[in-house]
């Protein structure tokens, strides 16, 4: 149960450095201003670079896989769905960084996120024990 343990928490640090660097070192400012229109391609560039970052790190802690393949593209369809969200509720309610409700809007995507890596380790990590 240890050995898991720590596989989930390094899987998931994985996942975080990956989350920085694509959103916030990789990210252009066509991909965060194409978030808001629905299926625009800035957006949909946007989680393809995190979903080939999640790729990686999968590759990382153990290869790809099916079950690798379903997960990175259920996160896909969830962050794509989790950033566009936040956007338009920003737009909508016409809020801006000098806004406290615009970083409880942050912050509530950003942890969004953070739990999306966290169901994705538990899952690859339940397959692989189930699966041995």
């Amino acid at each position: 149960m240890l050995i898991e343990t720590w596989q989930v928490i390094g899987l998931v640090f994985a996942l975080q450095v990956k989350h920085l660097l694509a959103d916030y070192f990789l990210q252009t400012k066509a991909m965060i201003e194409g978030r808001r229109s629905y299926g625009h391609r800035g957006g949909i560039a946007h989680v393809a670079i995190h979903g080939a970052g999640s790729l990686v790190v999968f590759a990382l802690f153990g290869g790809l896989s099916g079950i690798v393949a379903l997960i990175v593209i259920v996160e896909m369809i969830v962050h794509y769905h989790i950033d566009w969200s936040k956007d338009n509720i920003v737009l909508r309610l016409g809020i801006t960084p000098d806004d406290r409700s615009y970083w409880i809007a942050a912050g509530t995507d950003q942890a969004l996120h953070q739990a999306t890596y966290l169901v994705m380790a538990m899952t690859w990590l339940a397959y692989v024990y189930a699966n041995p």
